[in-house]
């Protein structure tokens, strides 16, 4: 009888390797890329490769687990044998993820250092100050001359020092410009600009993850990180139109939704610290949200005044 736990264990890891295979074919794998011209293809190739070895050895050890569950099953009156350990097993277990290891962290360095390095990063067309605190994201948006200062021209790679200073010295600024406007769980940008986000803390650790960008990156307490994405130049999940405001893009009859999400346990509301990337389709979109958000910014200060 006892052996017929075996049978059942096997059937329960096979209904869930036929999960994990079927899953990208009923919309259960990752979402829609939108960062493809990037690094998006190397988050995703990466993610499938680990996902292939770990899903080979996992299947494999299994096997072996169920079979020795049914061959070795306990009978009544049979004792168990004492075997001393096999070195050279031992040694094929140790040698063997360790290679394993070795080979990922040498295909992953392109991809991390495309992601990671500054140096790397590709001169930036638009500019976020993203402040993580419990729990919401509180975002920081220089105005349209302040941005133009320190940013590439639109359509150019070409970044000069002097203008890299000042986007870094306005990344650290702690207060900002009188003319910056803030937000709150809202990241804005617009397809096809290299977008840099200087990322902080104000609390704890979070992590800042957009996954249809393919970018997660912890936010730590006292540093100022420096991460970019470049939404796709035809990725985007809709546009602003002033006097309707926000129309999303419509995906299978749904609204294309883009989350802003944190991937680290951060406390008891980690659950709903949540936000939304908003790519708009173009930059005339973008200058006509950021001019009527300043505007209605504005027009509440003045209400609080009086």
């Amino acid at each position: 009888m006892q052996k017929w736990w075996s049978v059942l264990f096997g059937a329960v890891l096979l209904a869930e390797t036929a999960l994990t295979l079927v899953a990208p074919f009923v919309g259960w794998g990752l979402p829609p890329l939108a960062n493809r011209e990037s690094f998006g293809r190397d988050v995703d190739y990466l993610f499938h490769l680990i996902l292939a070895l770990t899903g080979f050895f996992f299947v494999l050890t299994e096997v072996i687990l169920v079979v020795g569950m049914w061959r070795f099953a306990g009978q009544p009156g049979r004792r168990a044998i004492y075997v001393h350990g096999n070195h050279k097993l031992e040694m094929a277990w140790s040698l063997v993820p360790a290679a394993l290891l070795l080979f990922i962290a040498l295909v992953q360095i392109n991809a991390w250092a495309d992601i990671k390095y500054a140096k790397q990063m590709r001169p930036p067309h638009h500019i976020i100050e993203v402040s993580a605190r419990q729990f919401e994201w509180r975002m920081r948006y220089p105005n349209e001359q302040t941005r133009k200062e320190m940013t590439a021209a639109l359509g150019s790679e070409e970044w000069s020092e002097p203008t890299s200073k000042k986007a870094e010295d306005w990344g650290h600024d702690s207060t900002g410009f009188a003319t910056d406007f803030h937000t709150v769980n809202e990241v804005h940008t617009w397809a096809g600009a290299n977008t840099r986000i200087y990322l902080k803390s104000r609390d704890v650790l979070h992590s800042f993850f957009l996954p249809h960008m393919r970018l997660k990156q912890d936010a730590v307490p006292g540093k100022v990180i420096p991460v970019w994405f470049r939404p796709d130049s035809d990725a985007f999940n809709g546009e602003w139109i002033t006097g309707k405001g926000w129309q999303y893009e419509q995906e299978d009859g749904h609204d294309k939704v883009w989350d802003l999400a944190c991937a680290e346990l951060c406390g008891w509301g980690h659950y709903k610290m949540q936000g939304r990337l908003y790519v708009h389709k173009d930059k005339a979109s973008y200058d006509r949200w950021l001019a009527d958000a300043i505007k209605m910014q504005r027009d509440t200060d003045d209400g609080r005044k009086k």
